[in-house]
C-alpha cells in the first residue's frame, strides 16, 4: 500500500492539475514531518493546503508551496506551531529540472497573487514577528527573481487581518485571531489538544510557549534573529538561584529552540513568586523577563504532564 503521505500528495498535485510531480525532497521531507509526529504520540493528517502549486518564479515551471499549518498532528498539534505561526516551504523549480527548497520562515497565512513581471506571495505575520516598534500585524512580500531572496521587509502599509482560514491554519491559537504576544503570559486554549502558556519575550527572544505533548513538558523559545548554533544555552538568574537549560533547534517545531522541562526546575521557577526574570543566550544578557501571569498560565498548559 502506498504511504499515506505519498498517496494524499498525489490526490492534491492532482486536483490542483500540476504539470509536474512534487520533488522527492518534498514528499520525504512531509513523511518526516508525519513521523515525527506519530512519534510524539499524534496522528497526522495532510489537509487541503497543506501544498500549492504556482510559477513563483516566471520559468513556465510549476512550484510548489508547503505549508505545515495544513499538516495537522492530532493529539500533538503544538509539534509544529508556534506563536509566530507556522513553517512555509517553497519547492523552487531549476533549469536542470531539479527543485530548490527554500524556507520562507514562521507566519499566520499567506496569499499569492498574480502580478507583473512575478506574482508575490504576502506572508501574514503577527505584531511580535513585524519588529520592536510594530503595534499591529503586517506583511512582507516575497517575489522569487532568484531561488534565494533576501527577506523583504515588512510591507509599508500595514495589512488586514490574514483570511478566516489562513487564521485559523495558524492554530494552536485557540481563538483563531492574529496571535499578538502580550509582554507578560496567557493562557491559550488549543481545540483538540493542550492548552499552551504563551509569554512575551525580551532582547533577541520574540516568544516562549510552555505546553504538554505526548504527556511531557516542552518549551519552545523563538528568537527574533536564529542563533547561528543548533543548540543554545538559556540561562535565568531567579532570586531562588540561576538555572540553565539547552534549546536545541527543531525545524519541524516551528522553527524554535525547545527545552524539554520534565527533568528540570525550570517550569517551577517560571511559574514561582518572581514577577520577573534577568535572561541570557549563551552568556549574553538578553533584558529582564516579565514573568506577570505566569504562574496560572503554566499550571494550566502543563497539568495534563507529569509533575516537572
Amino acid at each position: 500500500m502506498p504511504h499515506p503521505a505519498r498517496l494524499a500528495l498525489a490526490f492534491m498535485v492532482a486536483a490542483a492539475a500540476a504539470a509536474q510531480e512534487p520533488p522527492p525532497a518534498l514528499i520525504e521531507s512531509t513523511e518526516d514531518a508525519s513521523a515525527l509526529c506519530r512519534s510524539l504520540g499524534g496522528t497526522p493528517d495532510i489537509l487541503d493546503g497543506y501544498l500549492t502549486s504556482h510559477d513563483l518564479n516566471g520559468d513556465g515551471v510549476p512550484d510548489f508551496v508547503t505549508d505545515l499549518a495544513r499538516l495537522e498532528c492530532a493529539a500533538a498539534r503544538s509539534v509544529f506551531c508556534g506563536p509566530s505561526g507556522c513553517p512555509v516551504t517553497a519547492w523552487l523549480s531549476q533549469p536542470d529540472g531539479s527543485f530548490s527548497r527554500f524556507e520562507l520562515g514562521r507566519m499566520q497565512g499567506f496569499t499569492v497573487v498574480d502580478g507583473e513581471p512575478l506574482p508575490a506571495l504576502v506572508a501574514h505575520h503577527p505584531a511580535a514577528s513585524c519588529g520592536a516598534e510594530a503595534a499591529a500585524d503586517c506583511t512582507r512580500t516575497w517575489r522569487f527573481d532568484s531561488n534565494a531572496p533576501d527577506e523583504p521587509p515588512v510591507d509599508a502599509v500595514a495589512a488586514a487581518e490574514p483570511p478566516v482560514d489562513a487564521v485559523a491554519a495558524a492554530e494552536p491559537v485557540a481563538d483563531a485571531r492574529p496571535l499578538a504576544v502580550p509582554s507578560g503570559w496567557t493562557l491559550r486554549r488549543v481545540p483538540g489538544a493542550s492548552p499552551m502558556a504563551v509569554g512575551g519575550g525580551v532582547g533577541n527572544i520574540a516568544s516562549l510557549a510552555a505546553f504538554c505533548l505526548a504527556g511531557q513538558p516542552f518549551l519552545a523559545v523563538t528568537f527574533n534573529e536564529r542563533p547561528a548554533a543548533e543548540r543554545v544555552t538559556l540561562g535565568f538568574d531567579f532570586s531562588r538561584g540561576a538555572i540553565e537549560a539547552a534549546a536545541g533547534f527543531e525545524e519541524t517545531a516551528g522553527g524554535t529552540f525547545v527545552v524539554p522541562l520534565a527533568d528540570g526546575a525550570l517550569a517551577g521557577r517560571l511559574g514561582g513568586r518572581d514577577r520577573a526574570v534577568e535572561v541570557r543566550v549563551d552568556g549574553a544578557s538578553q533584558g529582564e523577563l516579565s514573568l506577570a501571569g505566569s504562574t496560572r498560565a503554566l499550571r494550566g498548559a502543563l497539568e495534563e504532564c507529569r509533575a516537572p
